[in-house]
């Protein structure tokens, strides 16, 4: 986990974090992307969900945008996450 004055700018894979520990992360890096198949959004203040990094990967999205393709300029950083039970 990389830091600077504790602000969180990256995740591990297999390494549980908190709500707050994602919500920091998307505030700091905005080439950040969280997926999550069972969490629809992620609330700063929850202090009691945990979430495990499954998988961590830089790679270039390519998408429709607005009906036009949207050709991506840098990659972007995906975290693929588990909610902990």
């Amino acid at each position: 986990m990389e830091s600077i004055e504790n602000e969180l700018l990256d995740l591990e894979k297999g390494t549980i974090y908190t709500t707050r520990d994602l919500a920091t992360l998307m505030n700091n890096r905005k080439d950040a992307l969280v997926l999550s198949e069972d969490t629809a959004s992620f609330h700063e203040g929850d202090i009691s969900s945990r979430y495990l990094v499954k998988n961590k990967i830089e790679t270039f999205i390519h998408r429709n945008d607005g009906g036009s393709y949207a050709i991506p300029d840098s990659k972007q950083l995906i975290y693929i996450v588990k909610k902990c039970n």
